[in-house]
């Protein structure tokens, strides 16, 4: 479903993302693709084609993981949630033809289902260190719940009930929800959670938030041409324990290796204006060379100066590094 109350700001874009750092913010994310996966044989097919354990995902929790290729190059970055009787597989916006035309192309015998419901559900992320208490105090019971954990509550609002989902995701390092209910109730989630001070929020502090956390966005920070390491979240995303699947072979041997050519890595860059994405790094010792390109670009309210992320390469990633930047004036970004 297309985003209904998601705009740039909401008039004061350093006020909401001091809410979102200081106390609670909320994001209308409706357009993130939802997919449901049922049949007995769900945990079992899934946990073929992506780079966490599904096997051993009990109902009532989630995990991060990749859908790679047979080449260990990143095809999907999704988040898993495990009911009783489902799987429920989140991504970015527009992601469900192609993650569903992947699955399926391996869906032979197995008993499954796997239906894209994402024009038939609103979500909303709240995020901030009092996001916990507030929903709590708004009566969705959510207090209890720690990271990767999710239930299925009831709101009241307007003397209407409607069922949400809420899953603990800290997607920003601060506590934070991913709130989905039917299309229908859309509004009045809004609304409910907007009344609750739990305060509006735009995308220009999704982003800045977002570089802030180096959490990336497929099909804007990683593509195909990645490997699945080179996301820098290895330790979220990928278990070294689990069974074979597909593209297990060349993140295994990575993983032997120690280390990748490149990764995705936050910096500030020390100017008035913010640069555009593509804007290049150089190499500070020749900078005939490239080191890196921005592929998200924003402004960081904490630093008071624009700030990107992108793939840069290994020998640059300590933080601290400063690397110039193609820009007139010629400036200068410093790794985080």
């Amino acid at each position: 479903m297309e985003p209904r109350h998601s705009q740039s700001d909401f008039g004061d874009p350093e006020a909401e993302y001091r809410a979102a750092t200081e106390s609670a913010a909320v994001f209308d994310v409706s357009d993130r693709t939802q997919l449901r996966m049922t049949g007995p044989d769900r945990r079992s097919f899934f946990h073929g084609f992506c780079t966490n354990d599904i096997k051993g995902l009990q109902s009532g929790f989630g995990c991060e993981a990749f859908l790679c290729n047979v080449k260990g190059r990143v095809l999907g970055h999704v988040f898993v949630f495990a009911d009783e009787d489902s799987l429920w597989i989140e991504s970015v916006p527009r992601q469900g033809e192609a993650l569903t035309s992947h699955l399926n192309k391996y869906h032979l015998v197995e008993d499954l289902e796997l239906v894209d419901r994402t024009e038939t559900l609103s979500e909303f992320l709240v995020s901030g260190p009092q996001a916990a208490q507030k929903l709590s105090d708004a009566g969705l019971n959510v207090a209890e719940l720690e990271p990767w954990r999710h239930v299925t509550t009831t709101s009241q609002f307007n003397e209407a009930n409607f069922e949400c989902h809420a899953k603990r995701v800290d997607i920003f390092g601060s506590c934070g929800f991913l709130i989905s209910t039917s299309a229908e109730h859309a509004d009045s989630l809004w609304q409910f959670l907007t009344e609750s001070g739990i305060s509006p929020a735009g995308t220009s502090v999704f982003e800045s938030l977002r570089i802030e956390s180096r959490f990336p966005i497929y099909g804007i920070d990683l593509s195909d041409e990645n490997l699945a390491q080179e996301a820098a979240r290895t330790e979220q995303a990928i278990s070294f324990q689990k069974g074979c699947y597909l593209g297990q072979e060349p993140i295994a041997r990575l993983n032997a290796m120690g280390h990748v050519n490149k990764a995705l890595a936050a910096f500030v860059i020390d100017a008035a204006e913010t640069p555009p994405v593509g804007t290049v790094l150089l190499n500070p010792k020749k900078e005939d060379k490239e080191a890196g390109r921005a592929t998200s670009v924003g402004w960081s309210w904490s630093a008071g100066k624009p700030i990107g992320m992108g793939m840069v390469r290994a020998l640059f990633l300590e933080p601290g590094t400063e690397l110039p930047v193609v820009s007139e004036p010629r400036t200068s970004a410093t790794i985080w």
